[in-house]
């Protein structure tokens, strides 16, 4: 008897990276845990530095972090960072003048392009009233060791570049001869098949997923959607295929410690002070078939 084999294409994506000049060499990147630790290790040596300058400037070079990328990575990273170094700073009592500059850079016309307007600018606000500065309209232009040239000149003495323009799918997509399109992803059908192809699929951020609940766009490279994807290929390579469809349980960003933002099933926030009903929706909406 004949043997079906069916592949999966799920590699995800990787940081985008521009060809910026110094990007390469002194960008940290925020893409996995491991980026993670490393950063926060990084931000608390810079304290460890500032208290270690005698010169007012350097020290303030020291203690300023540039994030570029005001989507969901570089806002929540921005946003819990502040917190933790306003905690750290306690423990700092030689640097009782000098305060953190963050500084949040983004092309796009407004931070958090991906959720609704009224909540990117309540996001806005937030930031700003805790003093983070906001570039919106802005490039990044070059990078090195201790400065970061923005578009128009603009140069910010820092130690620290926080690169969060998003991500791209995995170029070994193109190694492997898989077909892609524009942005580098693999088109597939609304079954998750690859197109041109009877026994390969592909899901997640390496691919673009059409959406029969969004028929106007692909699915995002987010969490929530790529478990679906999953779970609705796995039924289908059972047998059971239907096209995948599935509408957002919401969009939530966190603001640091405490505070956040939240658009969950189109309910207002004041919904969100009743978690136990809320709870029992989210439930109930995670185990609906796709």
């Amino acid at each position: 008897s004949a043997t079906h084999v069916s592949r999966t294409a799920r590699v995800g994506s990787i940081s985008r990276r521009l060809p910026i000049p110094g990007l390469a060499e002194h960008g940290l990147g925020f893409k996995d845990l491991a980026d993670a630790i490393h950063l926060r290790n990084h931000v608390l040596r810079r304290l460890e530095a500032a208290v270690m300058e005698r010169d007012r400037h350097r020290a303030e070079a020291q203690l300023t972090f540039v994030f570029v990328g005001a989507g969901y990575a570089g806002v929540e990273a921005l946003a819990e960072l502040s917190d933790l170094v306003r905690d750290a700073m306690r423990h700092y009592p030689e640097l009782p003048r000098q305060r953190p500059r963050w500084v949040l850079v983004d092309a796009a016309p407004k931070i958090l392009p991906e959720i609704p307007s009224r909540l990117g600018e309540y996001a806005a606000k937030q930031l700003a009233g805790r003093g983070v500065e906001i570039h919106t309209s802005t490039t990044l232009k070059s990078v090195s060791a201790g400065s970061v040239v923005l578009s128009g000149g603009r140069r910010i003495a820092s130690h620290t570049l926080v690169w969060t323009a998003g991500v791209s799918p995995n170029p070994i997509l193109r190694e492997l001869g898989l077909p892609v399109d524009e942005r580098g992803a693999v088109p597939v059908d609304s079954h998750l098949r690859v197109e041109g192809h009877d026994s390969l699929w592909a899901l997640g951020d390496c691919a673009r997923v059409p959406n029969e609940a969004t028929p106007e766009h692909p699915d995002p490279p987010t969490s929530q959607h790529s478990l679906r994807q999953a779970r609705r290929l796995a039924r289908n390579l059972q047998g059971d295929a239907k096209p995948y469809r599935y509408r957002t349980l919401g969009q939530v960003a966190t603001l640091g410690r405490y505070k956040g933002i939240a658009l969950v099933f189109g309910l207002p926030p004041w919904a969100l002070a009743a978690p136990a009903p809320l709870q029992g929706l989210v439930d109930d909406q995670q185990e609906r078939p796709i």
